[in-house]
């Protein structure tokens, strides 16, 4: 059953200093019901390291939940329950439908992070419909992973594949493929990067 952790003081939302209850909302067949709630003492911390471990005794009421919902939080406490992988929403209201809209762009974020995963595994140009041709998007691969360089996503793939043709849509060609005389490389500029034909050079 999908659970929500809503923090409160006395049953009201409240910034999450002020909290000192917590009620796990679960969804179950004719809506959200309180399945279990505890009581706390507000966090009164003084330093990092108190505050941090008062945080973590009122995240572990949480466990089992998917996200935490409480009318704003930052600093600390965000740090604690971002860490443990709880979704954290601040809103005004904690009714059926503020549950079932963090349910959803909580399934959202989880497709987005399912296709970014596929994108990172599958970094590398893919084949055309036509045998031999060969095509990758740089600039886009590279906007929605950063982290990804023009090295690990065409090294392997010149060096184990073999092709007739690369097309590439680049802002620029990479400098160490550039350098590398064993590729023959025809640029030619377009509205939104460098469109460049890659083929093995020629003996």
């Amino acid at each position: 059953m999908d659970q929500i952790a809503v923090y409160t003081r006395e049953g009201e939302l409240a910034p999450f200093y002020d909290c000192n209850m917590v009620t796990i909302y679960e969804k179950q067949e004719n809506g959200w019901k309180p399945a279990r709630e505890a009581s706390f003492a507000p966090i009164k911390g003084t330093t990092v390291k108190e505050q941090r471990e008062e945080v973590q005794n009122t995240a572990a009421f949480a466990e089992g939940a998917k996200a935490i919902l409480c009318k704003e939080i930052n600093g600390i406490p965000y740090s604690v329950f971002d860490r443990k992988g709880y979704g954290i929403f601040c809103t005004e209201e904690a009714d059926e439908d503020t549950f079932d809209g963090v349910l959803s762009d909580l399934e959202e974020s989880d497709e987005k992070k399912r296709i970014r995963s596929e994108m990172v595994k599958n970094a590398g140009p893919a084949q055309t419909q036509t045998p031999g041709i060969y095509f990758l998007n740089l600039l886009e691969l590279q906007k929605e992973c950063p982290e990804i360089s023009s090295k690990k996503a065409l090294a392997p793939f010149l060096s184990d594949t073999p092709f007739l043709e690369l097309h590439l849509v680049c802002a620029h060609i990479p400098p160490w493929l550039s350098m590398d005389s064993a590729y023959e490389k025809k640029i030619r500029k377009e509205e939104g990067g460098l469109y460049v034909t890659i083929t093995k050079s020629r003996c």
